[in-house]
């Protein structure tokens, strides 16, 4: 059992067996005074690290750290409690809040010129650039789902919004982990909008075996460093200063070769010596950004420009690319929004041969299943939010590279799907269904590829699930010394196809979430199986079935957006939600869908390379590398 870490105040949400909201407590100031070692080791930062921050005031509210919920599906464990969805807005200032963005929504509504929207002293005047700068710098000092609230209505502009939200991640590392002297340089400004945050992380093309072809060099005589070298798809301000946090590989001083190789965090003033924008790169969608490469050539640093530890930006980069994901994702949201709007609003308006499009059978499945999907994006992204807000220091790396992967694959999906439902007049430049397309497809590939957003899924899942299923693998693996664990295994009738399980998750949602939530069980029995099975079966040699962990990736994430989903349309119809009773029905919707492709896919991973075809493939690959390309002769062809 796992111990309780909230002793006497609790956060569960409790129903009666009419399914009527009963109670919700939040911890007092008693319970949430301290961490217990379990905390402080979920707290530390992946690798191992145990450097400690002295905690704000805002921390020092919060409930205490819980074990990691994604995570722990890999080990066919849930946290019931967090099916209480997290409220962490209250009423009061959510209402402020909304009201607040009214302008923000009415201009953005508005039909406007691009350069209209992007100016930045009107992006000032609207107060875009310091929603999550804290108070004590000028900004609005909203934290993670406040913001990610107030940032929607400008992400209804795909070309407004990712200037915008590469800012807000440059501020959201300058407060978690830059220091005093950092922020009191940088975070007011940033917050005004004076000086205006990018990402420079990404290159046009990588090296082969270095991290970064872009390099710093430390100066032992002068102690400063010397940066070199360009990074791509940056998106700038052209006419104003600029704040580029970059990553740049360095050498750790007297140690050679790849064991002293590093990286290394840089906050670069657009207005240095050595630093010049390159020329607007002509990129397949967000066209009308100012997307360029930006070269440093000898670029001198000081010691105050560096974020965090020299050589060691590996140890802050979990915070740099959680902040990315969350608020990317929160782009592909409003886009996904957008494209299902503007796609029902066509299906109401046009009639063909007679008969409404939304009237067709095929045209109410697709849009349902678009709706589906765009409801479990933003379960999920609020979701994530609201537990980094609620709980101190809690470990959300999995869940937000999850709802990245979710949102952007289901974004494309949704944008490729509209083009049929159109029909040929979605192929002219300049409609909305082609623009839909071309920024989904620059969102998907822009940045991290949805192949390494997978991989690094599986990958973190594995890791943790290999801590606690190691020893009963080790038996597993060598069976003549362990026939006890093994007869076990025999006379166990738990299976894929009827898993067994004692989560009992329904009797923390509404009841008329049973089945959804049976789903739920059955999904997370079969995801702990699957991966029992593949540690059993490859050994250390896991991490090169590829094809496996995509599968897996894509089942750690489909019980993520059935969770999410679960838990908000439970809290939505006992509150009294608007249209809730439809909610139920979506969410369910999810459940059944996600478990027959959980099913399917931990099928696949039980039937092995030979039964899944994935050995076949293999094998054809390498007469395609031979080749370099098709190497089946005309079918006509004669062979004499």
């Amino acid at each position: 059992m796992r111990p309780n870490l909230f002793s006497g105040a609790s956060r569960l949400l409790k129903y009666g067996r009419n399914g009527k909201l009963l109670t919700r407590a939040r911890s007092t100031k008693a319970t949430s005074s301290s961490l217990d070692s379990q905390q402080q080791e979920a707290a530390a930062t992946e690798g191992g690290k145990t450097d400690f921050v002295e905690e704000s005031p805002e921390d020092q509210q919060k409930l205490p750290t819980r074990e990691p919920l994604a995570k722990n599906f890999f080990i066919g464990v849930v946290d019931k409690e967090l099916l209480a969805y997290p409220e962490v807005i209250p009423r009061d200032e959510m209402s402020q809040l909304q009201n607040s963005l009214l302008p923000l929504k009415n201009y953005f509504v508005e039909p406007r010129e691009t350069e209209e929207k992007t100016s930045p002293e009107i992006l000032r005047q609207l107060g875009l650039y310091g929603l999550n700068a804290p108070t004590d710098f000028d900004g609005k000092g909203y934290g993670w789902s406040a913001s990610l609230i107030a940032s929607e209505p400008d992400s209804t502009d795909v070309n407004v919004t990712l200037g915008l939200q590469t800012h807000r991640v440059v501020v959201d590392l300058l407060k978690e982990v830059g220091t005093p002297l950092q922020q009191q340089r940088y975070l007011q400004d940033l917050a005004l909008g004076k000086l205006i945050g990018s990402e420079a992380i990404y290159e046009y093309t990588p090296p082969e075996e270095d991290y970064f072809s872009t390099k710093a060099e430390l100066l032992p005589e002068s102690g400063k460093w010397l940066l070199n070298g360009e990074k791509a798809f940056v998106v700038c301000t052209p006419g104003e200063r600029q704040l580029f946090l970059v990553l740049a590989q360095s050498q750790q001083p007297n140690v050679p070769g790849a064991l002293g190789r590093g990286t290394t965090i840089f906050l670069v003033d657009s207005q240095q010596e050595g630093v010049r924008l390159g020329e607007k790169q002509a990129t397949f969608g967000c066209r009308e950004a100012e997307i360029r490469r930006v070269h440093f050539d000898q670029v001198k640093l000081s010691v105050e420009q560096v974020v965090g530890l020299p050589h060691d930006g590996n140890r802050y980069s979990e915070q740099l690319v959680r902040s990315s994901r969350l608020r990317g994702s929160i782009v592909g949201l409003s886009l996904a929004k957008k494209l299902l709007n503007e796609l029902a609003q066509y299906s109401v308006s046009t009639t063909q041969c007679g008969v409404q499009l939304k009237d067709l059978e095929l045209t109410r499945v697709h849009l349902s299943r678009a709706m589906c999907s765009v409801y479990a994006m933003e379960s999920m992204l609020y979701m994530t939010a609201g537990l980094l807000d609620e709980f101190r220091a809690q470990d959300v790396t999995l869940e937000s590279a999850i709802t990245k992967f979710f949102t952007l694959r289901q974004l494309y999906e949704i944008a490729s799907q509209n083009l049929g439902l159109v029909g040929p007049k979605s192929l002219l430049s300049g409609e909305a269904t082609e623009l839909g397309l071309r920024d989904a497809a620059q969102l998907c590939t822009q940045g991290e590829s949805l192949d390494t957003l997978g991989m690094f899924i599986a990958l973190t899942g594995l890791q943790h699930a290999g801590k606690a299923m190691n020893a009963g693998v080790k038996k597993s693996r060598n069976p003549l010394f362990h026939p006890g664990h093994i007869f076990g295994k025999f006379l166990d009738t738990n299976s894929i196809d009827n898993p067994k399980t004692k989560m009992q998750l329904s009797e923390h949602v509404h009841p008329s979430l049973e089945a959804a939530a049976q789903c739920i069980e059955h999904s997370v029995a079969r995801l702990q199986m699957a991966v029992e099975l593949m540690f059993t079966r490859h050994g250390n040699a896991v991490v090169e079935r590829q094809s496996e962990m995509q599968r897996l990736a894509e089942v750690g994430t489909t019980v993520y957006a059935m969770w999410a989903s679960v838990a908000r349309a439970s809290r939505s119809y006992c509150i009294g939600l608007p249209l809730a009773d439809h909610e139920l029905l979506t969410a369910t919707a999810i459940c059944s869908q996600g478990r027959d492709r959980v099913h399917t896919l931990c099928n696949e991973i039980y039937g092995g390379n030979f039964v899944n075809n994935d050995n076949n493939l293999v094998r054809l690959s390498k007469q395609l590398a031979k080749s370099k390309g098709y190497f089946p002769v005309h079918p006509l062809t004669f062979n004499f």
